[in-house]
């Protein structure tokens, strides 16, 4: 319980960190795919036989759930059971550590200069471009991030298969 109430604290889950990474993961997958067609309009017409403007708000939508998504499971579940610290510190987890600082960062980013693009009437025209050009940069930062990513589990996994790497 909470110190001063009655309502006892739910334990944080196990499956927090996956959950979120999972939520991350989907939710980045529909804006990378939703943006990717609205940046190339002649893609968008091959996908979905037309200009659909529908692909514009499931981008929107996905924004949200991109942002409302991770806050409920840190909510639910508390920074605590979600940021752990490393038994013991490798160039691994050293890595791990920097990758969510930079995924935190520019997730707020993305979701500030989408939101600023969202409201785009209501904006003088230099901060429009700028946000622009921060979602845009960011975007393609995230692609190389995401590369590096999937290179770094799977040398892991590699490395974990022929014994080399035991955390």
């Amino acid at each position: 319980m909470e110190p001063g109430s009655n309502t006892p604290v739910p334990p944080p889950s196990p499956l927090a960190r996956p959950l979120l990474h999972t939520v991350h993961l989907l939710t980045f997958v529909v804006l990378l795919a939703t943006g990717l067609l609205l940046l190339v309009p002649d893609l968008r017409a091959l996908a979905t036989g037309g200009y659909s403007l529908l692909i514009k708000e499931v981008h929107r939508w996905g924004g949200i759930a991109f942002l409302a998504l991770p806050v409920v499971v840190v909510l639910r579940n508390g920074l605590g059971s979600i940021v752990v610290r490393p038994a013991r510190h490798t160039v691994r987890t050293v890595w791990q550590a920097m990758h969510v600082g930079i995924t935190v960062i520019m997730s707020a980013l993305l979701i500030g200069s989408g939101f600023l693009i969202w409201g785009k009437a209501a904006l003088p025209e230099t901060i429009l471009d700028a946000s622009i050009w921060v979602h845009d940069t960011f975007t393609y930062v995230a692609l190389v991030l995401l590369g590096m990513h999937l290179v770094e589990v799977a040398v892991a996994a590699l490395l974990a298969r022929v014994g080399v790497l035991t955390d």
